[in-house]
């Protein structure tokens, strides 16, 4: 078990990864901007229509003189009807990292590892709540190892924070080692803010019936295109939800999610709509951007694409290097992530390209070889 000492040294060295932060500018900046942004990862066809309009039907009629229902009824029980689970299968909060906390801090500290590359927020989520952190990272392709794979490289752990799909990755998380981990950990979490959002990924949400140490994240940020509004979720055996209860604050549950609570079920067509344009829309990015010089991407199961960029001594482009790439896609209006600094990423040449409408992934696309090598 590690003391204080060592928990707040875990701290430090996750906030010294943090990742290039991509800052919003203020309000008025940001309506007068025509950047076409491929740096986030929600969905492309966008936020539903209906989603907006009981967003400000419920701001017309004063929801906001109201404090939020912290226990969340309403969207807690359309959540049970759509997984066919108790209503008390689920949790809810704001963002996936106040999430994963909730369900770290229940738990005594001990070793939990966090694949890499990966959100920061995981190691700050686990190492706030006094565990120590490892690292998981996988060989080149960044397939998640099991934990025996893990143990043979000498890396140990309790506990895990896994993602399906990973992010900056785009890999869905295989069920067998899945598996592998509720066998040999105390708890795991997967994050699933993203699982509509790829081809054909399917939700281990169905395993907590059968694992009380399982405890999946999910979020209408992503697929409901809707990151101003955070409005997350844990999913896990009534039981295990209770334990996470007793020590979690439940004081920011946002009033939104009382008001989109029955459309969730509603516009799951539109999930539907937006798995169909994926199916085809994600190979189709992935065969363009291999096709620009100087990038390199790695296989994509979800809405973005992890790619490098490298100007090789056999190659005559007009860019040296990623942070050139990224600063001259800007200057032409669009935003790209840059993955300087991200954990398990050793050096400069990654960034990630999220799939946008057809359109906008032309433009980006013809704006790449323009800069790259002038065609």
């Amino acid at each position: 078990m590690p003391n204080g000492s060592e928990a707040r040294s875990a701290v430090r060295a996750a906030v010294t990864a943090l990742p290039e932060q991509l800052l919003s500018p203020p309000y008025e900046l940001r309506t007068e901007m025509n950047w076409i942004d491929f740096s986030g990862t929600a969905n492309p066809l966008g936020t539903p229509p209906s989603f907006i309009r009981a967003m400000q039907d419920a701001l017309t009629a004063g929801e906001l003189n109201y404090p939020p229902d912290r226990e969340a009824h309403a969207l807690r029980s359309v959540l049970a009807r759509q997984h066919g689970m108790p209503v008390e299968s689920f949790l809810v909060g704001s963002t996936v990292g106040d999430m994963v906390r909730a369900v770290a801090q229940t738990y005594q500290p001990c070793t939990v590892g966090v694949t890499v590359p990966g959100p920061v927020e995981y190691a700050l989520a686990a190492g706030n709540a006094g565990h120590r952190v490892v690292e998981i990272s996988g060989p080149a392709g960044f397939v998640m190892p099991d934990p025996a794979a893990a143990a043979r490289h000498g890396i140990v752990f309790d506990a895990a924070v896994l993602a399906n799909p990973g992010y900056p990755t785009s890999r869905l998380l295989p069920l067998p080692t899945l598996l592998s981990y509720l066998e040999a950990c105390t708890w795991v979490v997967v994050d699933e803010r993203s699982i509509e959002l790829t081809l054909g990924g399917e939700s281990m949400v169905p395993l907590v019936r059968e694992h009380r140490n399982l405890v999946v994240v999910r979020s209408f940020c992503e697929p409901y295109a809707m990151p101003g509004i955070p409005i997350s979720y844990c999913v896990a055996h009534p039981d295990t939800i209770a334990q996470i209860a007793r020590f979690y604050d439940s004081s920011c549950v946002p009033m939104f999610a009382e008001v989109l609570g029955e459309l969730a079920l509603a516009e799951r067509e539109h999930l539907e709509r937006t798995r169909e344009f994926l199916e085809y829309e994600i190979p189709w990015m992935q065969c363009m951007l291999s096709l620009v010089p100087g990038i390199d991407i790695f296989p994509a199961e979800a809405n973005y694409v992890m790619c490098t960029f490298e100007n090789g001594p056999d190659l005559d482009l007009n860019v040296a290097n990623t942070e050139e790439l990224a600063n001259r896609l800007q200057l032409a209006g669009f935003l790209i992530r840059k993955l300087e600094g991200t954990p398990g990423l050793s050096d400069g040449r990654y960034f990630c390209v999220a799939v946008r409408t057809r359109e906008d992934n032309e433009k980006l696309v013809a704006a790449l070889r323009e800069i790259i090598a002038g065609c």
